[in-house]
């Protein structure tokens, strides 16, 4: 790479491979991963610095990697000074087993090395599996025996799947019915010739179709003319209501209606004084004294008459950017509490995008020729990947000041002992 970069930039020739001093070439592995280590370093800090004294979110997950190494990501959910909730992938952790104990140990150990404390954490967004989600042992619940607020919501749209699929195998023609489909997309898709034959069939088919004025082409087209008799289906949707259930709890469904009190879509529709008060007694109550619950409730019969009314605010959709025009406008010093519960809202985990993005990553930089990298390694090269928005802020001198810097504290560490 170097060469080829070489050979279309004189610059870059004069200063690299043999007309480089030679203790100052870097192109050892070793070196290179240090420098890897420096960046991915420097983006934790600038996490660190983004999240302040911020109330945050813990988003966990775990897979195993291309050499069968469990790893967990953990990734961090706030609101900055700006009114703007961030998601970052904070660190990338190899754990022996998944047992919750071992992976709350571990949770502790990486907030605690990014001096995050552990009572700050006002959400938890895991999977639903028993691990995770236990009532008794689950690392939800060990969670909170530290931090009582840190209230678990499972991710809604994983969630829903699970409901539906399970709702589904319930009922015997809808399983046999996706038993079916699934393995014929398996019989297709495992043969090149059979996925071809089958393209090639459906597009001569459309073509006929076309051409004898049996089906028309633009917009509305192809629509169904009629709909099957509800009854039809009187079974399927007991199940759904029966498993939506049991998988959304009452205390994380009670949390979110209660938080849509707050949401300016339609023009404030939902603001409710009442509902939002109740937030507060119900799930937040260490977060205000007495004196600032009554405070509150003046605060909203204020807000209400001035942020729900004034015309600035109307077209507001979500609940993140009623933060950020409150931060904008200065709103947010006028309703001081009224800010502090809408952060603590939206640091709720509602979806685990950032942790499926993190292992979809790793998937392409642990690769079966490359199965044998070092944790740290792979950490860094997510951490830089995945953040590399942050990663794009820092220049060549910052890493080279701080790669130096690194190398002396090595050198008297080593003179030190000797």
């Amino acid at each position: 790479m170097l060469k080829l970069l070489a050979s279309y930039n004189k610059e870059v020739d004069a200063v690299v491979l043999d007309n480089a001093p030679q203790n100052v070439i870097y192109t050892s592995p070793s070196i290179q991963k240090e420098i890897l280590h420096v960046f991915a370093r420097k983006v934790q800090n600038e996490i660190r610095n983004e999240i302040d004294n911020a109330k945050f979110c813990l988003i966990v997950d775990e897979v195993r990697d291309e050499s069968r190494r469990e790893q967990m990501a953990l990734v961090v959910r706030f609101v900055d000074k700006h009114g703007f909730v961030k998601e970052r992938l904070i660190d990338v952790v190899h754990v022996k087993d998944t047992t919750s104990a071992t992976l709350k140990q571990e949770i502790c150990s990486a907030l605690s090395h990014h001096n995050l404390n552990i009572q700050n954490v006002r959400g938890q967004g895991y999977d639903g599996a028993s691990n995770m989600r236990g009532e008794w042992k689950g690392l939800q619940a060990l969670i909170i025996q530290e931090c009582p607020y840190a209230y678990y919501v499972h991710c809604f749209a994983h969630q829903l799947q699970l409901a539906l699929v399970a709702a589904a195998k319930e009922v015997v023609d809808v399983h046999a019915f996706f038993q079916s489909l699934s393995n014929i997309i398996n019989v297709v898709c495992s043969s090149c010739k059979r996925n071809d034959e089958l393209q090639s069939a459906y597009a001569t088919e459309i073509f006929h179709l076309v051409a004898t004025n049996q089906i028309e082409t633009g917009r509305g087209a192809n629509q169904i003319g009629t709909l099957k008799r509800s009854g039809d289906t009187n079974s399927v949707i007991d199940f759904q209501l029966k498993e939506l259930n049991s998988r959304f709890s009452e205390q994380a469904t009670e949390l979110l209606i209660l938080s849509t009190s707050l949401d300016p879509k339609d023009a404030f529709k939902l603001f409710s004084v009442c509902n939002i008060c109740n937030l507060v007694k119900n799930f937040y109550s260490l977060n205000f004294s007495e004196q600032k619950k009554i405070q509150l409730d003046y605060e909203l019969q204020h807000y209400e008459l001035d942020v729900v009314k004034a015309p600035d605010f109307q077209n507001l959709s979500t609940l993140a950017e009623l933060c950020q025009k409150l931060t904008e406008t200065g709103k947010s010093n006028i309703y001081p509490l009224i800010d502090r519960l809408i952060h603590l809202v939206l640091t709720l985990p509602v979806t685990t995008a950032t942790t499926k993005r993190a292992f979809s990553a790793m998937k392409i930089i642990k690769t079966r020729l490359r199965n044998k990298m070092e944790d740290e390694f792979l950490a860094d090269c997510m951490i830089v990947y995945i953040e590399k928005e942050i990663a794009s802020k820092f220049n060549s001198e910052m890493i080279i000041d701080d790669f130096s810097s690194m190398k002396h504290r090595r050198a008297s560490l080593k003179i030190s002992k000797s």
